[in-house]
């Protein structure tokens, strides 16, 4: 750069070079004057260029400088530099070497300037900074369309998989279907022969050669193995449901795989339904048939069941609606069962209790201690059951033999079971009509006077 000292320099140098021309030289002088002007010029504009290109280079820096500082607000500090990198490259100051000697006094001594690293290190401070605070805002465009073809690529990679699972889901139902075609077959010959049947006449049965009878079997078991385990998840997920409610929880897992083999019996791949949500349905009645046989002491009909379940549900709607106990005819109005429904299921709902609970907190005594047994008859009771039989045997000996016989067998005397008289026209050899009449005469001839009074104290008793 030219400072004060230069331009002074300069200007004492043209003062010097410039003398007052006389009155014989006017005419050299002219010529010599516009000569020395023109170069004179010419230094000049070389000064102001490298001035202005000086001071440029300054302005340059410091707006620089500030952009830096808003593009690492912006957190776009990484991208700049990315984009800056592929541009031209950016031209060096002018070099002071290469002006005039005689316009720039040369120093003695060249310090260089430390502030082009500085500016180098806190550029790269910036940059290592925004690298860690800030990811990556813009995409190209290219990373976006590598993005979109990934995305397509993994919705068709999805689609294919999808696919194969519903082919595959569709191959195992046919084979869990084929096998139990087979083992129906095989309960039903057993039934008819009374013994178990060999493989060859299962074969026979089934229509089929042994080798392919074996083949089916062993895919079929595969394919049933296969989806009890690909459809465990989702049974142990339906099954939490039903937990804490009386039955353990193997078992209900257990029932949840029946349900998964009724389903694959009766799944069809051709309505375009996928196998986890049909066999859902099978999987949930499974398990809510076993709570309804063994989740209570007492054993509760399915559909009373069903009804109960419906009649809790309705009773929590309305409570939580109007804030107070429905009655049953609220109930009755919203579910569109009967009264008599209601009160049936009603009853269901209590607890049974255990007979070897204690009676009270402060006492050892049980229930079972204090409820008598009615199964067991006093002791009077069986003397007078004694007489009665004794009584109606001597009876029965008024009779004809083949009227006892009937009598006997109709009413289950002498230890022998009741029969119907179907069975009795069986063993005698005759139409039920024909017993019927046998046993209408026999009751006739009983039903007198003095047998009668023989028989009241029994029949009051």
């Amino acid at each position: 750069m030219i400072g004060k000292r230069s331009a002074s320099t300069i200007d004492n140098a043209v003062d010097d070079n410039i003398a007052t021309p006389t009155e014989e030289d006017r005419v050299p002088f002219l010529a010599s004057s516009q000569a020395s002007k023109a170069s004179h010029f010419s230094l000049l504009l070389e000064n102001l260029i490298m001035l202005e290109t000086a001071f440029t280079d300054s302005d340059a820096v410091r707006l620089e400088r500030d952009i830096l500082v808003l593009l690492e607000r912006l957190g776009a500090l990484k991208l700049f530099h990315t984009f800056l990198s592929r541009a031209l490259p950016v031209p060096t100051l002018v070099d002071l070497a290469d002006a005039p000697n005689g316009l720039v006094e040369k120093p003695k001594n060249v310090v260089r300037s430390g502030k082009k690293e500085e500016r180098r290190a806190r550029r790269q401070r910036a940059l290592e900074k925004a690298n860690k605070a800030y990811g990556l805002v813009f995409h190209s465009k290219s990373n976006h369309k590598c993005h979109q073809q990934h995305e397509f690529g993994k919705s068709s990679n999805f689609r294919g998989r999808r696919i194969k699972v519903t082919m595959n889901e569709a191959e195992m139902s046919r084979g869990v279907k084929l096998v139990a075609n087979l083992e129906r077959i095989k309960v039903t010959l057993e039934r008819e022969t009374g013994q178990v049947a060999s493989l060859s006449s299962w074969a026979e049965a089934a229509g089929i050669s042994k080798m392919v009878l074996q083949e089916n079997l062993y895919f079929g078991w595969h394919c049933r193995d296969e989806l009890l385990r690909s459809a465990r998840s989702l049974v142990i997920y339906l099954a939490r449901n039903y937990r804490g409610l009386g039955v353990a929880f193997e078992d209900i897992i257990q029932a949840g795989n029946f349900g998964v083999l009724e389903g694959a019996e009766r799944f069809d791949h051709t309505r375009g339904y996928k196998f986890s949500t049909y066999v859902q349905y099978w999987i949930r009645k499974s398990m809510s048939t076993l709570m309804a046989r063994h989740a209570r002491g007492i054993r509760i009909p399915f559909t009373l069941s069903k009804a109960i379940n419906q009649i809790q549900k309705a009773r929590k709607a309305l409570s939580s609606r109007h804030g107070k106990y429905p009655g049953d005819g609220e109930i009755a109005k919203l579910t569109g069962l009967s009264l008599a429904k209601i009160t049936s299921a009603g009853k269901c709902l209590r607890v049974v209790g255990s007979v070897d609970q204690k009676v009270g907190h402060f006492t050892n005594a049980k229930f079972s201690e204090l409820i008598p047994d009615t199964s067991i008859k006093s002791p009077e009771e069986a003397v007078l059951r004694q007489h009665m039989m004794k009584d109606i045997y001597d009876l029965l000996k008024g009779l004809d033999p083949r009227e006892r016989q009937v009598l006997v067998l109709r009413f289950g005397l002498e230890d022998h079971q009741r029969k119907s008289l179907e069975d009795i026209g069986r063993l005698f050899g005759v139409s039920k009509e024909w017993i019927r009449k046998i046993e209408r005469a026999a009751l006739r001839k009983l039903r007198d006077e003095e047998t009668l009074r023989n028989l009241n104290p029994y029949l009051y008793k």
